[in-house]
């Protein structure tokens, strides 16, 4: 279908006149080929202007439903108006171009402008927050990996502070533990530690504490030790726990009876603790 329509071209021109008495002059259309003039007067500045603007008339391919909406019987103030754009009650603006940008784009500007930042504040030489497990831009707390990487640095920070241990300087005839004596070894402290039945229990929520744990394993036998891994600058639970027991068969039943076990709004994950040299 084709229909005319009037695209603008605002030209805006005439004489200052005093408004009279009789009002305005009535708008005037005048038509040469496809451009048509119209003529008519406003009020600006307290004085009466001839405005004159010109449309050029194009014929355009539209779709069949538009150009049937073209044909329906105007309505209101504009019932009595002909076919085509009143000037008098309607305005011709320019065409406005929407370019939605899609959700990969949106993330990439979002990666590019992070990235900027980051490269920015790099070059600056200040401070930057780096994670201790993945060692990623971010704190520790917020680390994706803490369940997984975490336990292998902790494993590996208490290897080198078992390490860095120095024996103290003791004075001739001082008393000296069997552990440390000549021709003792050294680590033989922490293998002892390591034969105790100890069990590592899992999935613990952020706001467990010893005295939760104590009342928790201590019902299957005497513990010896209990180390709750925590972070160091928030002291949260790190959702995993050490328990030590004096006999290997109350750490058995402890493990039978506590994996699997609904504590809270969670379920633990009791399982033998691995030796700290594998």
């Amino acid at each position: 279908a084709v229909v005319s329509t009037q695209s603008g071209h605002y030209g805006r021109g005439g004489d200052m006149m005093d408004e009279t008495e009789f009002g305005y002059p009535p708008q005037t259309e005048i038509v040469d080929g496809d451009i048509k003039k119209i003529i008519s007067y406003e009020d600006r500045d307290e004085k009466v202007c001839k405005v004159t603007r010109y449309y050029k008339l194009t014929k355009l391919k539209v779709a069949k439903p538009i150009a049937e909406r073209k044909k329906w019987r105007k309505f209101g103030d504009c019932a009595t108006d002909v076919p085509g754009i009143n000037p008098a009650n309607s305005m011709v603006g320019d065409a406005v171009f929407l370019t939605l940008a899609t959700k990969k784009e949106q993330q990439d500007n979002k990666d590019d402008d992070v990235a900027e930042k980051m490269a920015k504040l790099k070059a600056s030489g200040q401070g930057m927050v780096v994670c201790r497990i993945c060692k990623g831009p971010h704190w520790t707390k917020q680390c994706p990996y803490k369940d997984t990487l975490g336990v292998a640095l902790d494993v590996q920070q208490g290897n080198e502070e078992a390490n860095s241990v120095k024996p103290p300087t003791r004075a001739p005839g001082a008393y000296v533990p069997p552990s440390i004596r000549k021709g003792e070894p050294a680590d033989s402290q922490t293998r002892q530690r390591d034969e105790n039945p100890t069990i590592r229990v899992s999935n613990l929520a952020e706001e467990t504490c010893e005295k939760d744990l104590q009342d928790l394993f201590k019902p299957f036998g005497p513990v010896s030790r209990i180390y709750l891994a925590k972070d160091k600058n928030t002291g949260i639970s790190k959702g995993f726990a050490y328990i030590t027991y004096n006999r290997r068969e109350s750490a058995e039943s402890a493990l039978q009876t506590l994996h699997r076990f609904r504590y809270g709004h969670l379920i633990l994950q009791v399982e033998w603790a691995k030796p700290s040299g594998s």
